[in-house]
Parts: structure tokens; C-alpha cells; sequence
């Protein structure tokens, strides 16, 4: 006797428990496929392939190797859509108050390569990793012009920068940020970082990736 798959799926569709078991099977398959593409950008609702035109790059204030403290090193995938952020902090002293803060206005660029605008949805930070517990807080900004910031840790020309949202918590390990702004063919975005560790820190570390959702 020979066994037939079509047979006993026919089976399972025509009762009850078949097909509620069939379409709790063809949800999740649905909802798996459409979260791994969602992660990275908005896709429209055709079955067409995204280019990848929007690409992520190490800017001027990474470094390649920490030879000074603090420091910062930006290592990007070789797709160019996911940057790995490692960042060290100054330490809490008993003699200044608040934490020195670090700061970074290029260190991640965002670049359109394609040939049409695109539309950036929000920055994705994930994977976010300190193993010392000594993070105090990230500030992330996304903005269209490289600025910079003065001594107080303020964006000299505010109205460059978009949006910004702050990590204060390692604990969900992830956290995005909405950033509705249109970049254009050829041009050069910027997420720039201000970043302190907690009171109590005497040294520390973070790393995160650095992700963009994107149409």
C-alpha cells in the first residue's frame, strides 16, 4: 500500500481541525517570510526585488584601531546594510560632574547610490551588547548635513538633524527610531552619536548594530 501526501493533506482540509491546523501553518510561513524583508526596508505589496541602493559606510570618526580612550570603530558588512558600532566611554569621576560625553558626527554615513530618491523610514539599533553594565546613555541623531556639536553636547545648526531618539537600557537589546526624510540620488546622510556611561562607571564598553528601514 503505497502512502499519498496529497491524500492525507485533502484529508486534514476537509475537517475542522485540518483546517484550522493548515491555515495556523500558512499564517506562520507568511509571517516569517514577510518579517526577514521587513527588518530592512518597507516593501511595496508586489513581488518585486528591492535594489539596494541605500548603503551604510564608515565616516571620518571611526577608527580603525582604539589607540586613544575613548574611541569609536565602525565595521559595515559587505552587503552595506548593517554597520557594527564599538564604542568605548569615559569613566565616571569623582572630581567632575556630570560623565563626560563622547561625541561622534560622522561616524556612520548613509549613502544613496541608486538612481531615484528613496524615502528613510527609521534606524534600527539591535544586537545592543554591554557586558560591563556601564552604559549611561546613546543619543542617536539622524541628520541630513553633517553637524557638529559644542562643548555642552549640543547640535550647533539643530535644524540639519531630523530626529533623534536615545538608548538608556540594554535590556530589550534592540530600539528604532522614526525618521521620515527623503534622500536623493547621489547624496550623503549622517547618524551622528553622543554617548556617556553611567555614574558609577570606571570603564566600559557598548557594541550595536546599526540597521535602516527604508522604501
Amino acid at each position: 500500500m503505497t502512502f499519498s501526501p496529497s491524500k492525507k493533506i485533502k484529508g486534514l482540509a476537509h475537517s475542522k481541525r485540518g483546517k484550522l491546523a493548515l491555515f495556523v501553518l500558512v499564517a506562520f510561513l507568511v509571517a516569517s517570510a514577510s518579517a526577514t524583508v521587513y527588518v530592512f526596508y518597507y516593501g511595496s505589496t508586489t513581488a518585486t526585488v528591492h535594489s539596494p541602493d541605500i548603503k551604510l559606510y564608515a565616516g571620518s570618526d571611526s577608527s580603525a584601531s582604539c589607540t586613544v580612550y575613548p574611541c569609536a570603530n565602525v565595521a559595515v558588512a559587505s552587503t552595506n546594510d548593517v554597520a557594527t558600532i564599538s564604542l568605548s566611554m569615559f569613566p565616571a569621576s569623582t572630581s567632575s560632574s556630570p560623565v563626560p560625553a563622547t561625541y561622534y558626527s560622522n561616524l556612520t554615513a548613509v549613502k544613496n547610490t541608486g538612481t531615484s530618491a528613496h524615502s528613510i523610514k527609521s534606524v534600527q539599533i539591535t544586537n545592543i551588547v554591554d557586558s560591563s553594565s556601564n552604559l549611561g546613555q546613546i543619543t542617536v541623531y539622524y541628520c541630513t548635513t553633517q553637524t557638529e556639536f559644542n562643548a555642552s553636547g549640543v547640535l550647533v545648526t539643530p535644524s540639519n538633524c531630523v530626529g533623534s531618539y536615545s538608548i538608556t537600557s540594554t535590556t530589550a537589546g534592540s530600539v528604532s527610531g522614526t525618521f521620515p526624510v527623503s534622500i536623493a540620488p547621489g547624496a550623503v546622510q549622517y547618524i551622528e552619536i553622543v554617548a556617556y556611561a553611567k555614574s558609577t562607571a570606571t570603564s566600559g564598553s557598548v557594541t550595536f548594530n546599526i540597521a535602516l528601514q527604508w522604501a
